[in-house]
Formats: C-alpha cells, sequence, structure tokens
C-alpha cells in the first residue's frame, strides 16, 4: 500500500470517527493540538500525519491509534452522515457520499432550476469528471461548446481546466459526480 493510500484512509478513519461522535474539525483541533487547516487537509487525504499528530489525535477521537489505520474491510456512510455542503445564494448542495481512495470522490449535487454553479479551477492534469443526471436537465461547460444533459444521461469530461454547470429549464438537477483525480507520480 503506498502512502497516499495509507494517508487517505487514515484522513477517512478520522473524518468517520469525528462525524460518529458529532464533534466539529475546530473541536478537534482544540482537543488535539492539531490545527483546523491540518486536519482538514489530513481528512482529505492531502496530508500525511506526523506521529506525534497521529496520537494527539487518537486520543482526541478517545481511541487507539490502531483503530485509525487499520483498513477496515467495508466503509458504510449512512444517511445523514454526509458531508453537506450548501451554498445559501443559489440553493445548490453538495453531498459527498464517498472517498474510497485519494483521488476517487463520489458526490450527489442538487441544482436550483436556473442556478450555475461557481467557475471551478482546473484539477490536477488528467483528471476527469462522470456525471449521471438523475433528474432535470444540466449544462455542462468544460470545454469551447457546452454539453447538454438530461436525465438518464452520463458524460465524462475532463476537469483539467476551469469548468462549471447550470441547471436549465424549470426543474431542479440532480446528479451524481464521480471524480477521477491523477494520482501526482502518474
Amino acid at each position: 500500500m503506498d502512502n497516499e493510500t495509507v494517508d487517505a484512509d487514515f484522513g477517512i478513519a478520522v473524518r468517520s470517527r469525528r462525524a460518529e461522535l458529532g464533534i466539529t474539525l475546530e473541536q478537534l483541533a482544540a482537543n488535539s493540538g492539531v490545527s483546523v487547516a491540518a486536519l482538514s487537509r489530513l481528512e482529505r487525504g492531502l496530508l500525511g500525519p506526523s506521529l506525534r499528530n497521529a496520537l494527539a489525535i487518537a486520543r482526541a477521537l478517545g481511541c487507539d491509534l490502531t483503530n485509525l489505520i487499520e483498513s477496515p474491510a467495508a466503509q458504510v456512510t449512512r444517511a445523514g452522515d454526509n458531508l453537506r455542503y450548501f451554498d445559501a445564494a443559489t440553493g445548490i448542495e453538495r453531498l459527498a457520499l464517498a472517498r474510497p481512495a485519494p483521488h476517487l470522490e463520489l458526490l450527489l449535487y442538487t441544482v436550483p432550476a436556473g442556478q450555475s454553479s461557481v467557475r471551478f479551477a482546473a484539477h490536477r492534469p488528467g483528471t476527469r469528471e462522470v456525471f449521471h443526471l438523475l433528474s432535470g436537465e444540466l449544462e455542462l461547460h468544460h470545454g469551447p461548446d457546452p454539453l447538454v444533459l438530461k436525465a438518464g444521461d452520463s458524460a465524462t469530461v475532463r476537469a483539467d481546466h476551469e469548468h462549471w454547470f447550470t441547471a436549465r429549464g424549470s426543474e431542479t438537477a440532480r446528479f451524481i459526480l464521480l471524480v477521477l483525480g491523477r494520482d501526482r507520480a502518474e
């Protein structure tokens, strides 16, 4: 198992344990002595902890370090335990459904009719996004010509340049998004 996978698994375990306990990043930071920024990066698999920080985090979460580093046979996120992001200005909601590997993320978006996302900065070169529209109509801006998806349609697009989306028509657009990142070494 490579270091990035170990870091990602540790981050997932920390986030899961924190959600299980119902504590915020700020509370974990206060109890562990590890900054909120570092904890956020750690939970997303972008930062590997030092042994000292890993032990402090485990203590703050009330568990043994082995509970955070042993890879479970299955990872389950229960309904309501998803990380939720809500943009009050647009009404766009994003639920993080799963992050099974460092460069793999499964999301569920709900976009009210007529609303547009922010313009997302380019991801790492080679990153792809797979959209599957559950309902409504979605216009994807991933290059010179926008793509229009209707319920039941799927599209795989490059995400290594600026991109965004808009819900077209009069119905809320709901879609599943799979982000397939590239490892730095690839």
